[in-house]
């Protein structure tokens, strides 16, 4: 570019997850949106819609409240871009019960299907595209062929580190090995080779967190041109709610997938150690993949209450005193936020990239990832100092204040802006 231009940016991301969406809403309330590109999305006044509603009993009410997850809800739907077959195959597959070396295949299949449409729509006139690890690599080399920016956005740690600890704790945790262990293991060097190919041929590297930023520039990213843009907060309560009663044993929650990533299976290590009788009870929403012979016997206190709507989750946060995230591995973790917006203090690991927002021992604590003791240690401190935990609710509530949605998406537009400048593209500011 010889001369200042608009930034015309495709937005290319296969999910419909509220960060891609934000994201993309960071271009288009700047005039720098081209097309926000996904796989399946959700119209409730679609066709699809209207034959689901058509259907007798409860059955498509059913279906279509699990698909309006799937929703694009900050654009409009002129903005947006569907590329959906594979996805649908997938997802097909996966319910259908197909194996998950079949599932994945497909996945692999999706990805780069994906990418390359991304490829083939950039050419109808964006100077730039933002797409995500893994699915970046050949709508990149089309974008270098067309002289168009290239933003790379990694909402994870770096694979390797992960790789490094997921085979530790298996090794420390036999249990955890599953059938289709090797099959991915086999893999894992092919797929971070992409990864490696998508971070060098990027102008411009955002992660979501110092904590991943740190993790790419260890795995060799370039420092300059790697930016950390943490996500914003859904809208927060008015005030926080009353702690719980302190006569009464710790509610201590869990949100998300019961599995190794999240350190489940040291959760339940602490709760067996520390022995907390009905002291401490344990409310676990989520899908649990964790295998049975770890399950069993379940540790006292612990309830498991599957997946949820978000309202009910969302009251769940305020009736609990603390929520628990061991994560050993997360770019950032959403529910650390979404769970300051109902105020409600958080442990979390040094390995989550949420921990930028946590200040400890004011709205959580931090302790370190991989260690069941460090785990058992948080919940006895707040078992003993119920009084201070509760004083954490309205630190929790600021948190989420002062960190929304639209801040994040100032600093995603500034840093893009300031790294296209860096890299010798020359834009017009906004």
């Amino acid at each position: 570019m010889s001369k200042p231009v608009s930034l015309k940016t495709l937005v290319a991301f296969p999910s419909t997850a509220i960060f891609g969406q934000n994201a993309a809403l960071a271009f288009h309330e700047r005039g720098a949106l081209d097309r926000f590109m996904t796989g399946f999305a959700y119209d409730k006044g679609g066709p699809v819609s209207s034959l689901l509603k058509a259907l007798p009993g409860s059955k498509g009410q059913q279906i279509i409240k699990e698909m309006s997850r799937r929703r694009v809800t900050a654009l409009s739907q002129d903005a947006v871009e569907t590329h959906a077959f594979w996805e649908i195959v997938r997802t097909a597959a996966a319910r259908a019960g197909a194996s998950p070396t079949l599932v994945d295949r497909i996945w692999e299949h999706m990805s780069k299907d994906f990418t390359r449409a991304a490829g083939k729509r950039l050419r109808q006139g964006a100077n730039a595209i933002y797409a995500y690890e893994y699915t970046a690599l050949e709508a990149f080399e089309a974008a270098t062929k067309h002289g168009a920016a290239k933003i790379l956005d990694f909402p994870s740690l770096n694979s390797r580190q992960f790789e490094t600890l997921q085979r530790q704790q298996k090794a420390d945790y036999p249990e955890l090995r599953g059938p289709h262990d090797d099959y991915f293991e086999q893999l894992f060097e092919i797929r971070q080779g992409r990864r490696d190919a998508e971070m060098n041929a990027a102008d411009i590297i955002i992660t979501n967190s110092s904590v991943t930023r740190q993790s790419h520039i260890d795995g060799g990213a370039d420092p300059d041109r790697t930016y950390a843009v943490p996500y914003g907060a859904p809208p927060a309560l008015p005030e926080a709610s009353k702690p719980p009663d302190p006569s009464q044993p710790l509610r201590v929650l869990w949100a998300g997938t019961f599995n190794i990533r999240k350190g489940a299976h040291l959760l339940l290590q602490a709760l067996r150690d520390g022995q907390f009788g009905s002291d401490v009870v344990v409310d676990a929403y989520g899908a649990v993949p964790l295998p049975e012979r770890l399950l069993k016997p379940a540790p006292e206190g612990i309830k498991f209450h599957g997946s949820v709507v978000q309202t009910e989750l969302f009251a769940a946060f305020e009736a609990a005193d603390v929520l628990m995230f061991p994560t050993l591995s997360d770019g950032f973790g959403m529910v650390v936020t979404e769970a300051f917006a109902r105020g409600l203090p958080v442990i979390s690991t040094n390995q989550a990239g949420a921990s930028d927002l946590i200040r400890d021992g004011e709205n959580g604590l931090i302790i370190e990832a991989g260690n069941p003791d460090a785990i058992r240690t948080s919940i006895e401190w707040c078992c003993n100092n119920r009084e201070q935990l509760g004083k954490m609710r309205q630190n929790a509530l600021e948190t989420a204040r002062n960190w929304q949605w639209s801040d994040y998406r100032k600093r995603l537009y500034d840093a893009v802006t300031d790294g296209l400048g860096k890299a010798g593209f020359e834009v017009e500011m906004s």
